[in-house]
């Protein structure tokens, strides 16, 4: 027998007719259209060699903090999982919030609670730690910390081409992975996670996409005290739109007459505004709409801290149990002044974290010469109060300016003009090798916080 060559055909019934199959429906489910996913990949396209530039300065840091740790490359990825404030929030991670206050411990510096530090990188851990149940839980740390990192370098480059332009941003993307404190990046830290919400929102405050921003700077709020700066930038961006808005309507009923100074300010001429034309211009409602969510997740949380330990300032006295209070720069005078009239010998972080306060000094009154927009240039400002004016640790001031990418930004301009590319990556180099050094010195053998 031979098999047969085709299939065999079944014959309906005589006097039954066969009933029509029903058309199959297919429903449109498209939950991006083809022109945004376009639109993404090129953005991806372009970012991409900003982003493997900021993985080769990291990994180069990383390989020496390996490389000098007085133990195993075991420990030293240990401690940057377990170092300083990184064990809060692993404890914060696997335990929860605390109900109470510590009770004051034999031996122990000061008295403790993890309420002080804010849920957003914890829930990341937590998380991480759900999806990869295998891993520990300091790994599932800086696993969090590192995708932060990268996101955060993806978020910068966003934020700076749409007003700057493409070698401007990568610039700004490699020298973020090259700052004298880069090193936290991809440690047990929150600046990357904070970062990561800052720069998003910044991105969308310049391509007025007031609702994103809105909402991002709410989870900005609930990842770090310096949340307050993200809300400052969405608010005054939001209240200038409006401004420059109304004004191009020509409705004086609702501009107060005493307002009217504000004309005269650079930002609000419209330039900002006019920047960027999307496709259908925002409704007003959306610049107030963030205006009113931006601060939502800071006071939130400084709620919450009072709602649980029964007291409306338990916040600020939670913080002021961990000696942070702001005495308007007082301290930090001391420090300076304790630099260059002491004769005992200091820690390398003191002349350090000196200069990187002094150059972001000068760099923002570049910011301000430059005309960043005017969400650059007030979460820069209210970043630089908070770390100028708080009685925190002086080596930590430096690591609380590295959401600061704004201040990044004049010295990328000028490097990306640099005719020279053997000078270029010469200098590169020596940053990365700088960074390197003093974050393995930061994380392993300084006797401060970083």
């Amino acid at each position: 027998m031979t098999a047969p060559t085709s299939a065999p055909v079944h014959e309906e019934p005589p006097g039954e007719e066969p009933e029509p199959m029903a058309p199959v429906r297919r429903l449109p489910i498209r939950l991006i259209s083809p022109e945004r996913r376009a639109a993404l990949a090129m953005s991806l396209q372009l970012a991409e060699p900003a982003l493997l530039l900021f993985l080769v300065v990291r990994a180069a840091g990383l390989s020496l903090i390996l490389l000098l740790s007085p133990g195993s490359p075991s420990y030293a990825l240990h401690r940057l999982a377990v170092h300083w404030d990184a064990a809060w929030y692993l404890d914060v991670a696997m335990h929860g919030y605390d109900h109470a206050i510590r009770p004051w411990l034999p031996g122990a510096a000061l008295q403790t609670t993890n309420l002080a530090f804010f849920p957003v990188f914890p829930w990341m851990i937590r998380t991480v730690h759900t999806l990869l149940p295998f891993v520990p839980w300091g790994v599932a740390s800086l696993l969090t910390a590192s995708l932060c990192a990268l996101g955060a370098a993806l978020g910068i480059f966003a934020a700076v081409n749409a007003r700057y332009g493409d070698k401007v941003a990568r610039m700004a993307v490699v020298l973020w992975g090259i700052a004298p404190v880069a090193a936290v990046e991809t440690a047990g830290y929150s600046e990357s996670a904070f970062t990561l919400m800052a720069a998003w929102t910044l991105y969308a405050v310049v391509t007025r996409r007031w609702l994103t921003a809105g909402v991002l700077s709410v989870l900005a709020g609930l990842t770090r005290p310096t949340g307050v700066a993200v809300a400052a930038a969405v608010m005054a961006a939001g209240a200038m739109e409006l401004w420059v808005r109304l004004r191009e309507r020509r409705a004086p009923g609702m501009l107060p007459g005493r307002l009217s100074w504000l004309d005269r300010l650079p930002w609000f001429d419209g330039a900002d505004v006019r920047a960027v034309t999307p496709v259908h211009e925002p409704e007003l409602w959306r610049p107030l709409a963030a205006i009113v969510l931006a601060p939502l997740g800071w006071v939130g949380f400084v709620a919450w801290t009072g709602w649980r330990l029964h007291t409306w300032d338990a916040y600020f006295r939670i913080q002021a149990l961990w000696h942070s209070k702001f005495d308007f720069g007082k301290s930090t005078a001391h420090d300076f002044k304790l630099l260059f009239t002491n004769a005992e010998p200091v820690g390398l972080y003191y002349p350090v974290v000196a200069g990187i306060l002094v150059a972001a000094a000068v760099l923002f009154f570049t910011t301000i010469a430059q005309r960043q927009p005017l969400g650059f240039v007030v979460f820069t400002l209210v970043t630089m109060v908070i770390a100028f004016g708080d009685t925190a640790y002086f080596a930590s001031r430096a690591r609380f300016l590295l959401p600061a990418f704004p201040l990044l930004i004049p010295i990328a301009a000028g490097l990306v003009r640099v005719r020279t590319r053997a000078t270029l990556v010469t200098a590169l180099i020596a940053g990365t090798l700088c960074s390197g050094l003093y974050g393995a010195y930061l994380l392993l053998y300084s006797p401060a916080a970083p």
